[in-house]
C-alpha cells in the first residue's frame, strides 16, 4: 500500500468517516436478489429453514418396586375424561413409570406432558395413564409422596 493511500485512510479514520464512504462510488449498485442478471439464481429454489425444535428425550421418571399401591389411586372422573379425549398425555409414554408388572405413562400437574383443556388438574399431583385409548385408566398420586421413587435426569 502506498504512503499516499495510507495517509488518506488515516485522515478518514481521524475524521470519523467510515472507509466505505470514500470508496462508495466504486461499489456497483445492483438489485438484490439478482433476478434477471444471473440465471443461476433463477434456477435455485427459495431457501427454507426447518423450525427450531427443542429436544428432550423420553425417559423413565419413577421406579415403583411395589407398583402404585399406596402411592396413587384410581380416579373414575379423570378416567372418563381420558376416554373422551379431554384429559390425556400430550405424547403417550413420553414420561413413564416402571413397575414390576406394567409401564404407566406419566404427566404432571404443572403441565408437563399433560393435555387438559377443561383444567381438571390439581396442583402437586402426578397422573399415571394406562392404555391411552378407549380403555384408558388414570391414577392420581401425590407428588411429594412419590419423590423417593423419582429418577432424576442423567
Amino acid at each position: 500500500m502506498s504512503r499516499a493511500l495510507v495517509g488518506v485512510v488515516v485522515a478518514l479514520l481521524a475524521a470519523g468517516l467510515p472507509l466505505g464512504a470514500a470508496f462508495a462510488d466504486d461499489i456497483p449498485q445492483t438489485d438484490w436478489p439478482p433476478t434477471t442478471r444471473h440465471s443461476l439464481y433463477r434456477s435455485l429454489p427459495p431457501r427454507t429453514y426447518a423450525p427450531r425444535i427443542l429436544y428432550a428425550p423420553a425417559r423413565a421418571v419413577y421406579k415403583l418396586p411395589k407398583g402404585l399401591d399406596g402411592l396413587a389411586a384410581y380416579d373414575k372422573t379423570l378416567t372418563q375424561a381420558c376416554m373422551a379425549g379431554t384429559f390425556q398425555q400430550m405424547s403417550d409414554g413420553y414420561y413413564w413409570a416402571v413397575t414390576p408388572g406394567r409401564r404407566y405413562g406419566v404427566a404432571f400437574s404443572g403441565g408437563a406432558n399433560l393435555e387438559d383443556p377443561q383444567n381438571k388438574r390439581q396442583p402437586g399431583k402426578v397422573y399415571f395413564f394406562l392404555d391411552q385409548d378407549a380403555r384408558c385408566s388414570v391414577y392420581v398420586g401425590d407428588q411429594a409422596k412419590l419423590m423417593p421413587n423419582y429418577i432424576p435426569p442423567v
